[in-house]
Parts: structure tokens; sequence; C-alpha cells
């Protein structure tokens, strides 16, 4: 796979892509039916799957409040790179990109490539004050010398499935729901930093979990998930949230990594979420406290069996 941090420069010979535009975050279904045609187009006619992104988004940038995301842009590539995609064209979403029209867009891409095909969702606008849409795509067929395929939305109870609804249900702690719709688990990543050691001495310790600064984390609670550290996968008990027993309203992110006892300080982890077992709450007691993580664990090993 190919990535391209710039418009593509005038050829002469122009490489022939079909092409999609989005920020992509999650790449749940919907994003996923547009990337399938788009690999069954390519295909069909020998060109390479394309895809244009952003950084940050577009949300991010006309509102000036950071976006917490689903997918970093490093778990994006991978997944995109796997789904097959040959060529990405990541693009720094400044000022200059965000003032262009939608004509002047397509131009930039058209002068280095060859745009045969270009497939895009229903709701799906670009340019200058979102004033590129499928009617203006479809307008431009001709011009351009590409043809329009326009993807249905996918839809739940009436509702769009999308990256904002993704987010929204993973606030809410919904872990079925968003793993269902992104087709895998979400994830939390980071790096382990040293804690306090309470862990440890309860007879549990925990890996604590500096996060990765975009990443969008899910409801406070207790969770049971997988932890994949190298090339191996571990059952875990996952707490997000404070501290509450401990008197420490800090918040942290800690897993209990079943049968590992290795020292990982300073390494990164990652951790799949797979359902959630309850809310933080305090305990009259560390004894409690060290009783419901051993129900904690049994009930996590019940959830992660097969997984």
């Amino acid at each position: 796979m190919r990535i391209l941090y710039r418009f593509p420069q005038k050829k002469r010979k122009r490489e022939e892509i079909i092409l999609t535009i989005g920020f992509y975050d999650g790449v749940h279904r919907g994003h996923q039916k547009i990337i399938e045609k788009l690999t069954k187009e390519a295909k069909l006619i020998g060109a390479k799957t394309s895809l244009v992104t952003f950084d940050p988004s577009p949300f991010q940038f006309f509102s000036h409040h950071p976006l917490s995301l689903l997918t970093t842009w490093e778990e994006k590539k991978e997944i995109l790179k796997k789904m097959g995609i040959d060529l990405i064209i990541f693009l720094p979403f400044t000022k200059r990109v965000a003032s262009l029209s939608p004509y002047s867009f397509i131009k930039k891409i058209s002068q280095g490539f060859q745009i045969r095909k270009n497939i895009v969702g229903e709701d799906f606008v670009f340019g200058r004050n979102q004033q590129g849409n499928v009617f203006w795509l479809k307008e431009k067929q001709n011009e351009f010398g590409y043809k329009l395929e326009v993807v249905p939305l996918l839809k739940i109870e009436g509702k769009k499935i999308s990256s904002s609804l993704l987010r929204m249900w993973l606030r809410e702690g919904k872990i079925r729901e968003v793993t269902e719709w992104l087709t895998r688990p979400p994830t939390i990543i980071g790096k382990v930093v040293k804690g306090k050691k309470r862990g440890y001495l309860l007879g549990y310790p925990t890996a604590n979990l500096k996060p990765h600064p975009a990443k969008l984390l899910p409801a406070l609670g207790v969770y049971a998930g997988r932890v994949l550290f190298g090339k191996r996968v571990y059952r875990g008990v996952i707490n997000i949230g404070d501290k509450p027993t401990f008197e420490d309203k800090s918040f942290g992110v800690e897993a209990h990594i079943i049968d590992f006892q290795k020292n990982i300080y300073g390494k990164n982890l990652t951790i799949e979420l797979i359902q959630k077992i309850r809310e933080v709450k305090k305990f009259p007691s560390l004894s409690h406290l060290a009783k419901r993580i051993e129900k904690d664990k049994m009930e996590a090993e019940k959830l992660l069996q097969g997984n």
C-alpha cells in the first residue's frame, strides 16, 4: 500500500484508480460496504483502489474542538491495508485544503491519476462550504471521465450507521453494539506506566496504561477484554475510571492480565474490549474489593471463552 502525503503531481501518463473520499473513522460497516465495492470494481477493470482522507478531521478543523477517535491513524492505516486499499492520499486538512472548491479538489487529484470510478455514500459532501455532493459529482462525470456510484446508507432502527453514532454507543458502554457495527472490538492503546502497585498488594497486579491521546475511551466501568502484547493475546479485566475504595479520584486505565507475570513498563499494549462487567464502585474494605476483583476475573474468563 502506498501513501501520498500531498496532492499528486501532474503526470503525462496517469495511473487509473477507483476513488473514494472521507475521514473513515472506525472504518465501520458503512465504510466497509464502500471499500468492498471499490475493490470489486478495481479488479474488474484492472485499476488501483484509492482513498483520500485527512488529518485532522474536517469536523475538528471547523469546530475547533478535538475529536476523540474510534481508530487512530496507525490503526486505520492497517485496517485499510488489510481491506485491499492500494493507495491512500493523506492530506493535512489546512485552511488551503478547506478553501478548495469541489472542482479544484477533484482537479488536483485527476492531474496525477485517471479517476475511472468515484464511489461515495449517498450523504457525501466535500469542498468549500460543502458545495460538492453526489449531484455535483454526477454532473461532472463527463468532464472528468469517471463514472459515479452512490452507495445507500446503512441504517439500524431508522438511524444512519455513522462514526458519530458508534462514538455515542462507546461513551455509553455499549460494547456489543459497537463491535457488531465495527466488525471488530473497540480498542484502547497506550504505553504501560508505573502506578501505585495497589493491585499488586491486593494480589491482582495491573498494567497502568497511558492511553493514546486521540483515542475515544468507553464509559467508566469494569470490562472483560483481550490484551495484545507482542504476538500473544491474553485475557484481562480492565478498570476504566477512578479508584473510589482508595479515595482516589484520579482517572486511570488499568488492566489485570490473567496468568501474566512479565515486567512490561514502557511497553505498548492494545486492549480489545469485549463486554462491560459492572460499574466502578466503592467497597467497604480492601478485602471486599479483592473478592469482587476475583469475581470480575471469573466472569471475564467466562465471557472470553473462545475469544
